[in-house]
């Protein structure tokens, strides 16, 4: 094999990894629960789609909680949309919150309004929730908490909606 078609071969590979595991972007820091269901963060949510536009607790007290941490300009975060919003069809009463590090609130809400979110967004520049939650830079990562607070599970990448109930069926027992 020549070297051209070496490095073709794995620049696609490279492509293919990065496809599969999610998209890179900041690192974080210290996976922290306090075991008391709150996590004592809350987000100005956006009001666009099914966002709120109010300010909600990051982990709701007593309450299963899925987060959802994307970035509109990440190709696996956007199929991640449907995945999301067929779990949310599913169970309704689970406290679901998608957060992105992102600012540019035209393009948050346009991206929610395109792939019809149906639950709350919101932004966290200061990435405080990507550092209480020890999510670094791959994304999509979606976290469920179990109704103490605790992590009882963690995917990086494109989840499908039947292991996302899966998990969410587990953290309520």
């Amino acid at each position: 094999m020549d070297d051209w078609s070496r490095r073709s071969v794995l620049g696609a590979s490279g492509a293919a990894l990065v496809g599969l595991a999610g998209c890179t972007s900041l690192s974080g820091s210290g996976r922290t629960t306090d075991g008391t269901g709150e996590s004592g963060l809350s987000l100005e949510t956006y009001a666009v789609g099914g966002s709120s536009g109010e300010t909600v607790p990051v982990q709701e007290a007593g309450t299963v909680t899925l987060l959802d941490f994307f970035a509109t300009w990440c190709a696996p975060c956007k199929p991640m949309m449907a995945e999301l919003r067929q779990v949310r069809a599913d169970y309704p009463d689970v406290h679901m919150l998608s957060v992105t590090w992102e600012t540019e609130q035209s393009a948050i809400e346009e991206f929610w309004r395109e792939y019809d979110g149906t639950w709350n967004v919101a932004s966290d520049p200061e990435l405080a929730t990507g550092e209480k939650y020890d999510v670094g830079g791959q994304l999509p990562t979606t976290l469920v908490l179990d109704a103490e607070g605790n992590e009882a599970w963690r995917h990086v990448g494109l989840a499908r909606a039947d292991k996302i109930s899966t998990q969410v069926e587990a953290a309520r027992e």
